[in-house]
């Protein structure tokens, strides 16, 4: 079952000489509870298309389709609620915000939708991911596992069906960057998501189902 569709995607920055074709026609069918990854050197639109596929970006041409509703056609206050609610972000620096507690961070999104947080969702997650000693911590008292696995939880709270990463693993140490890997697929099985992951890493790439590889804006191959 298909869970997003992309249909003739195009992504450009700047006009005329300057113009930069991040992607280009973008086809490209995701089903649900696969775990892909995208690969591709430095430039060659992994993290355009990411955050074409969480909605955070707009293309300059071209369809998007998420459980088979179209996105683009929807307002910003839509697609902000859409993001909240279906779509869950890890990002290679963690984005926690400093002046809040961990506990803090991974509820955010919960308060942001105006929602009580499923208080045995939360549990399993802490559990799971070792954090139940760092939920008093401020983001400046974590080791950078640490900081990544409440970004983990954060991501996670809503139960979003849609897990995007993007290089979660680029600012770790080799074996957190495996256990983090390894907590997301945990979680992929017991939730059902699709994640899809953005890596330079062939290694960490070859843990997913499906490998999407991406050059100069164009998907190359899909295996």
């Amino acid at each position: 079952m298909s869970i997003i569709v992309l249909n003739k995607i195009n992504k450009i920055y700047g006009e005329g000489d300057i113009a930069v074709h991040a992607l280009r026609d973008v086809d490209l069918e995701l089903q649900k509870g696969i775990f892909y990854s995208i690969i591709g050197k430095s430039g060659s639109g992994k993290s355009t298309l990411l955050h074409i596929l969480g909605a955070l970006d707009q293309p300059t041409s071209g369809e998007m389709l998420l459980e088979g509703k179209s996105v683009y056609e929807s307002s910003a206050d839509e697609q902000a609620l859409l993001r909240r609610r279906r779509i869950g972000f890890v990002f290679q620096s963690y984005n926690l915000l400093p002046e809040h507690t961990a506990l803090e961070n991974i509820l955010m999104p919960s308060h942001l939708d105006g929602v009580q947080p499923d208080e045995n969702h939360l549990k399993e997650i802490v559990d799971v991911l070792e954090i139940g000693d760092k939920l008093t911590s401020f983001p400046d008292e974590l080791s950078g596992g640490q900081a990544q696995r409440v970004a983990i939880a954060r991501a996670l709270i809503t139960k979003p069906a849609i897990l995007l990463a993007d290089e979660p693993t680029g600012n770790l140490d080799e074996a957190s960057g495996r256990d983090v890997l390894k907590l997301i697929k945990e979680f992929q099985t017991r939730l059902g998501q699709t994640i899809v992951l953005v890596t330079h890493d062939l290694e960490i790439a070859a843990m997913a189902d499906t490998i999407i590889e991406i050059q100069d804006g164009r998907i190359q191959s899909i295996s």
